[in-house]
Order: C-alpha cells, then sequence, then structure tokens
C-alpha cells in the first residue's frame, strides 16, 4: 500500500469519499461494512464481515414443523434404525 495520504473532505451529509486507489489496495467494494471508532483523537474505520439473519416468526416456525413432521411408517422406520 502506498504511504501517500489523500485528502478526503467530509460531504454537508457527513459523508466521506475513499479514493479509489485505497479502495482497490485494500480490496474494498461498494457495500462493505465497518466499525467506526475513536482512536487517540483518530477515526478509524475497521471491516467487518456482517452475516445476515432471519427471524423467523410463529407462522414460519409452524412451516418448519409442518415439514419436518413426520408420517407413522417414518417414525416406525426411525424408531427402528435407532434400537440397532
Amino acid at each position: 500500500m502506498s504511504t501517500e495520504k489523500p485528502l478526503v473532505q467530509l460531504s454537508p451529509r457527513g459523508q466521506v469519499t475513499l479514493p479509489a486507489g485505497l479502495r482497490r489496495s485494500l480490496g474494498l467494494r461498494a457495500g462493505d461494512a465497518f466499525r467506526v471508532q475513536i482512536d487517540d483523537g483518530r477515526v478509524v474505520l475497521e471491516p467487518v464481515e456482517v452475516v445476515p439473519i432471519e427471524l423467523y416468526d410463529d407462522e414460519r416456525i409452524s412451516e418448519f414443523e409442518r415439514a419436518a413432521a413426520m408420517s407413522d411408517e417414518e417414525l416406525k422406520r426411525a424408531r427402528a434404525a435407532w434400537s440397532r
């Protein structure tokens, strides 16, 4: 990475644009997420990986339960396999 320290400016909306060369050298892309910290008066951006999660409501949980339900014959075969 270059030792050059590019100058950036804070926009009226509080945004900062990272120069393209800096983004390329760090492998950053649009939509990447960062943790922001203040360290001895400096703003530090730390790239983080965000893992999406899905929250299930009662209806969606019921769908899972119905899909996982076993017929009497399936239960019989499963119990026979478990008792071996």
